[in-house]
């Protein structure tokens, strides 16, 4: 295998990876048990929350390739369990979570795949928060100061090796997600003119493949 091709896939592994733990840290925010101003204004922030959008910008550096990749793009939430996450500056994918399934489109690349929840491995911990919000408490340790919040996984060893929420004064208040791997790689994703509740159609959470897609069934 060429060594584009290496880092390509391993580059497309962490953005996903990344994804769902933006996705996981984006949904309902549960009843903590830090303590602190932090978790207090982002809990009074979800307990009313119906939908989200906004845009991101992604910087991820991968230390086995020694490289940094910058994507941005735009999402849309609607709570319990709808999401559309589109790429527009570093890919030009999207990834759609419908409930029980996603999809990741990639017209570039003419196919799409799609995958349950549960067979895309997203019922392991720390995923499994992308499922049952509730397990968040009970899979990290959370503490606070001011301004961020920190997550350190609880039990065994997991892919994460620590999480940072960087909060700020604005009407939603999770501005950065920062992680770090037990691999040494790092994301940090910026939250943009994030807009709550809104009206958001059920339609524009529904996947609709380009003619010539190729649809692949994992």
């Amino acid at each position: 295998m060429r060594m584009e091709e290496i880092m390509r896939r391993c580059l497309h592994t962490v953005r996903y990876f990344i994804f769902f733990m933006a996705v996981s840290l984006i949904l309902p925010f549960p009843a903590g048990s830090a303590d602190g101003v932090p978790l207090t204004k982002l809990k009074a922030v979800y307990k009313n929350l119906r939908t989200l959008e906004g845009r991101f910008r992604q910087v991820t550096y991968i230390k086995d390739v020694e490289k940094e990749e910058i994507y941005e793009g735009i999402f849309y939430l609607k709570i319990p369990d709808r999401m559309r996450w589109k790429y527009t500056k570093g890919s030009t994918d999207e990834v759609y979570l419908t409930g029980k399934e996603m999809v990741i489109d990639q017209p570039s690349e003419s196919q799409a795949f799609v995958s349950s929840m549960d067979g895309f491995g997203l019922s392991s911990s720390p995923l499994r928060i992308l499922l049952d919000i509730d397990e968040l408490e009970n899979n990290f340790n959370l503490k606070s100061r001011t301004g961020h919040i920190f997550m350190t996984p609880k039990g065994k060893k997991t892919v994460v090796d620590s999480v940072e929420l960087v909060l700020s004064e604005t009407e939603f208040p999770l501005e950065k997600i920062r992680f770090l791997d037990r691999y040494g790689n790092r994301t940090e994703i910026t939250l943009m003119d994030v807009k709550i509740n809104r009206v958001l159609e059920d339609s524009l959470f529904l996947f609709t493949p380009s003619a010539g897609t190729v649809i692949i069934r994992q």
